[in-house]
């Protein structure tokens, strides 16, 4: 849980700085290319590795990035606005709305909902991070 809280609020932090960069366009590219990489990463680390080498994972992540996008830049706003402060929320709620997005996106494709690793549904491998405790 630490890991993926950690990981989660690197991964908020680089977006967010990443949203006020000047050049829009590779920003886009970026965020995209993240996504496809995502493939590689465990369901256990909010990857997408189940759904690689499917045909409709460029759409997913086209439509994933714009959702992405558009929280990141309201975000980076919010940041503008208010010098030295995070934008309001934890990484929990953080990754909740990650999850949505990504289930939202996959609902609109056809694709499987993606599984919340700390919700009681998931199977074992993913509940359950090698060399990680859960409380």
């Amino acid at each position: 849980m630490l890991v993926r809280t950690l990981f989660a609020r690197a991964a908020a932090t680089a977006m967010l700085l990443l949203a006020m960069s000047p050049a829009a366009q590779a920003q886009q590219q970026t965020y995209h290319d993240m996504c496809v990489r995502a493939a590689d990463m465990p369901a256990a680390y909010g990857g997408e590795s189940d759904l690689k080498g499917n045909p409709k994972y460029p759409a997913y992540c086209d439509c994933f990035i714009e959702k992405f996008s558009a929280r990141a830049q309201k975000a980076a706003l919010y940041m503008q606005a208010n010098p030295g402060k995070a934008p309001p929320g934890t990484a929990e709620e953080v990754a909740a709305q990650e999850l949505a997005m990504r289930n939202s996106c996959r609902k609109q494709l056809g694709l499987p909902a993606a599984l919340d690793p700390n919700k009681a549904g998931a199977p074992a491998a993913v509940q359950q991070v090698p060399g990680l405790k859960r409380k």
